[in-house]
C-alpha cells in the first residue's frame, strides 16, 4: 500500500501508506474491544466465562454482556457442550432511530 520506497521497512513509517491505505466512500472504520476470562467453578468441573465487548465506528456503538459455562477439558478431542447468553445493544448515533436490544441463548452438543 503506499506509495513505493526504497526498502521495506521504509514503507511502515511513510505516512502516504496510512493516508492512502483505504479512501473509497462507504467503508467506514471500527475499533472493537473483548474481555473475557474462564474461571472453573463446581469443584473444576466446569468453566464459566463471563465477558463485555464493545464496538464502536463512525455510526454505530454496539455493547454486549456475555457469560457462557461449559465443561473444563484441558486436552479433550472433541469440542465439549456449551451455554451461552448474551445480551447486546446496539445504537445509531447519525440518526434518531430507536436504540436495538436483543438476548440470545445458545446451546451447542456436538456429536
Amino acid at each position: 500500500m503506499g506509495a513505493p520506497t526504497a526498502s521495506g521497512i521504509h514503507a511502515l513509517l511513510d505516512p502516504t501508506a496510512i493516508q492512502h491505505s483505504d479512501t473509497s466512500p462507504g467503508n467506514s472504520h471500527q475499533v472493537k474491544a473483548d474481555f473475557a476470562y474462564g474461571f472453573p467453578v463446581h469443584n473444576n468441573r466446569l468453566t464459566m466465562t463471563p465477558g463485555v465487548a464493545v464496538a464502536l465506528s463512525p455510526t454505530t456503538s454496539t455493547t454486549s454482556l456475555r457469560w457462557s459455562l461449559a465443561p473444563h477439558s484441558q486436552h479433550s478431542q472433541t469440542p465439549p457442550w456449551q451455554l451461552s447468553l448474551q445480551g447486546e445493544r446496539e445504537e445509531n448515533t447519525t440518526t434518531d432511530t430507536p436504540v436495538d436490544h436483543s438476548l440470545k441463548l445458545n446451546f451447542s452438543l456436538p456429536f
